[in-house]
């Protein structure tokens, strides 16, 4: 009896208006709010005594939607997201470091910490 295989030949059009529905910004939100809370985890508290804004960076991450512009074939094609942000004034010293701020790289972290969880 000869096998029967199966075959798929995807079609860019339909792959693409699928890819621009709404529903597909849940998983990116669901990473996102996961990556947040690795985030947070790793974020520094400073001592409230000498600190005047101490818990203020772990309390500012955010998780916003976006729309992407990802072209295809010369044309604009958006496609959703999310990303994590943080608006502390002082994020980019603690992500990055400062002359006075050693470096944290909370998100950094948290990042690398998801990637690692689910490739390998």
């Amino acid at each position: 009896m000869a096998q029967y295989r199966s075959t798929y030949t995807g079609r860019y059009s339909g792959i693409g208006r699928m890819l621009q529905r709404p529903w597909l910004y849940k998983p990116c939100r669901d990473a996102a709010v996961k990556m947040k809370a690795l985030a947070e985890a790793e974020a520094p508290v400073g001592d409230p005594e000498t600190d005047s804004h101490a818990g203020l960076y772990k309390a500012s991450f955010d998780v916003v939607p976006i729309w992407k512009n990802v072209p295809f074939r010369g044309r604009p094609r958006h496609r959703p997201g999310a990303m994590l942000i943080n608006t502390a004034r002082h994020a980019q010293a603690v992500e990055y470091g400062d002359w006075d701020v050693p470096r944290y790289a909370p998100l950094s972290k948290a990042y690398m910490t998801l990637v690692a969880a689910n490739r390998g």
